[in-house]
């Protein structure tokens, strides 16, 4: 069967085109891509009408003979014992052969499309590995989209190229042919994409044209409509896997944007005339004062997603524009996790567990903000006994509640702060206490005296490496010989985008990549990983993060260079020797694993001299 091109024998037998024709268009074909039969009408030598009678009559020819079948065999996809198996059941199901194929797991549904492909000669694509433009999208009515089933993909030289995962309904090619005015080329890909695709892409269009429609009715309608709207914004966003939802107020139109792994995005434009209701509905979920338009505000909502429980921040700042609202997704178990699942070396792993295993003295976690700080903390508190310690927190605020564990809020109105709030929870017999952050002399002083006086301290800090957190303690006021007494370790991190799995791909960089990594003195080969980019990371390439860290623990040497007030750069130096590895060896290995990229940890680590 290999090299048969059926249909362009069928045109043959038929006496639209002589062999010499078909040659010449394969060989185009060959050179250039696409669909056989779009590039003999191309060429004027066979109409639409005949390209559609001969894919009805491979059509028959799939559905008589088997002859698909057989082909899975001949490139050795199925046996042809499991073929066996699928015609005897096709006869009592009446399924399609293809999907009784998937359904007992002998083929995936991109084996079969892509030998469907070969088998009609019509162009495979993987929709996954392919950016289509939002304009493309708006060229096919949602309904026919939805209806037939058919992504635009591209639009060439009066050519509109389209992805099915059925193209012999030649019902539905005729009526995308009238309604889009171009001529179409078919290609195939799997339904499981093309409903992805859909669904992606149209759940946020939908809801805000019907919004739209529904603001011209009366006011109730109107609110209901608001509601909706702001509803399928936070299931989007939650959908999306992103960390916080940006409300915008800009001109003409409203922005809302999502982080995801970080990285802002552009989601939809909002009409400005909706702008008051839509940021008032938000302020009603989350209990804020709709009255109140100047003044910065905080409010909380708790709701049920797809099975699972989230809490929503949300923060209100007045704009030049307006004002802008800032929704924190949180998810109250995705934050759970364990030390193993932060991307943690496993040496990394074992200093880490032997500080927190410690009775007593301070651990600090320093990095910037969004760095992954209070997931780290959960995670170190998710590993301590709580049925035998008495463990106390103090956050500003409590993202996430913990069992066993007993947690305070920071307070202002209450006059509960995190130097006030340390001050009483001394009092309630603690064995463990986390500080969410150490903002000051007075709380910095109170927690050392807490770690000094027998307890387990665990805080954060805002540093750039681990060394910089002692010169920061000694700059805020503290005494070096309290620092160097009660500190035993210092975590500093940063998070980084991991690769998309689903496009990931091995490369060869060239040896200016490998210069700036520093790995020129390796003998053996070198290889980096990418993502090409595809659906399930948005196009991004990434999707994911992983922390990176540089772990330092104050050992007796560096107790000696805090007492003499000296640089970070010297005591880096010595924890060097001790065997800390820095930030920025700690990404190189992240690239060297195929982790994350070469790109992501310049961006996020350190910048680096070209």
């Amino acid at each position: 069967m290999a090299g048969k091109n059926r249909l362009g024998d069928i045109l043959v037998s038929r006496n639209l085109i002589n062999q010499q024709d078909l040659e010449l268009a394969l060989k185009e074909q060959k050179e250039k891509g696409g669909f056989l039969g779009q590039i003999l009408v191309n060429k004027g030598l066979v109409s639409s009408t005949d390209i559609s009678r001969a894919l009805q009559q491979l059509s028959s020819q799939i559905t008589e003979i088997s002859e698909f079948g057989q082909m899975l065999v001949s490139e050795r996809t199925i046996s042809e014992e499991q073929l066996n198996k699928a015609l005897e059941r096709q006869k009592s199901t009446k399924q399609g052969l293809d999907d009784i194929l998937v359904e007992l797991g002998w083929v995936t549904a991109q084996q079969i499309a892509q030998t469907f492909s070969r088998y009609l000669d019509i162009p495979f694509i993987n929709l996954s590995e392919y950016d289509i433009k939002i304009e493309i999208l708006q060229l096919l009515p949602e309904n026919i989209i939805r209806r037939y089933q058919i992504i635009p993909v591209k639009l060439e030289q009066n050519t509109l190229y389209v992805a099915t995962a059925d193209p012999l309904n030649l019902i539905a090619l005729d009526e995308i042919r009238l309604i889009a005015k171009y001529k179409i080329s078919p290609m195939i890909a799997t339904c499981k994409e093309i409903l992805g695709i859909i669904e992606r892409y149209f759940n946020l269009q939908q809801m805000t044209k019907q919004m739209l429609s529904d603001i011209r009715l009366d006011k109730a309608t109107d609110e209901n409509s608001i509601s909706r709207f702001v509803d399928t914004i936070i299931q989007a966003g939650v959908n999306s896997r992103a960390s916080d939802i940006h409300l915008e107020p800009q001109y003409p139109e409203m922005r809302a944007r999502f982080r995801i792994d970080g990285i802002l995005h552009d989601i939809i434009t909002i009409p400005k005339s909706v702008e008051a209701s839509l940021i008032s509905r938000v302020k009603v979920l989350a209990d804020m004062d709709i009255t109140e338009h100047r003044r910065p505000q905080d409010g909380h909502v708790s709701l049920k997603l797809n099975e699972k429980e989230y809490d929503l921040r949300v923060a209100s700042t007045s704009t030049i524009a307006g004002e802008k609202i800032v929704i924190r997704i949180l998810d109250k178990t995705g934050m759970l996790l364990g030390l193993n699942e932060l991307g943690l070396s496993a040496e990394d792993q074992k200093v880490f567990a032997s500080l927190i295993s410690r009775p007593y003295g301070i651990i600090l976690v320093t990095g910037p903000t969004g760095s992954g700080k209070t997931t780290t903390l959960y995670a170190v508190l998710s590993q301590l006994d709580t049925l035998s310690k008495n463990i106390i927190t103090i956050e500003d605020p409590v993202e996430y509640k913990l069992e066993g564990i007993n947690q305070v809020q920071v307070n202002p109105l209450a006059e509960i702060t995190f130097a006030t709030g340390l001050r009483s929870m001394l009092r309630q017999d603690p064995d463990i206490i986390m500080v969410g952050e150490i903002r000051d002399l007075e709380t910095a002083t109170i927690a050392i005296h807490a770690a000094l006086t027998g307890h387990l301290v665990l805080s954060t800090l805002h540093t750039n490496d681990a060394p910089s957190a002692i010169t920061r303690m000694i700059d805020m006021g503290v005494e070096p010989f309290l620092v160097s007494s009660s500190l035993i370790g210092v975590v500093a991190q940063r998070l980084v985008r991991i690769i998309c799995p689903e496009c990931k791909e091995e490369f060869t960089p060239d040896q200016k990549q490998i210069k700036e990594l520093g790995l020129e003195g390796r003998k053996e080969k070198i290889s980096f990983y990418r993502g090409k980019g595809c659906q399930y990371c948005m196009q991004t390439t990434y999707r994911g993060r992983s922390g990176v860290f540089e772990i330092m623990k104050v050992s007796d040497k560096i107790r000696d260079l805090i007492l003499q007030k000296q640089p970070a750069s010297k005591i880096r130096d010595v924890a060097i020797s001790e065997g800390m590895a820095l930030l920025k060896d700690a990404a190189v290995n992240k690239v060297i694993h195929g982790i994350t990229t070469a790109e992501e940890i310049k961006r996020v680590i350190f910048t680096l001299e070209t």
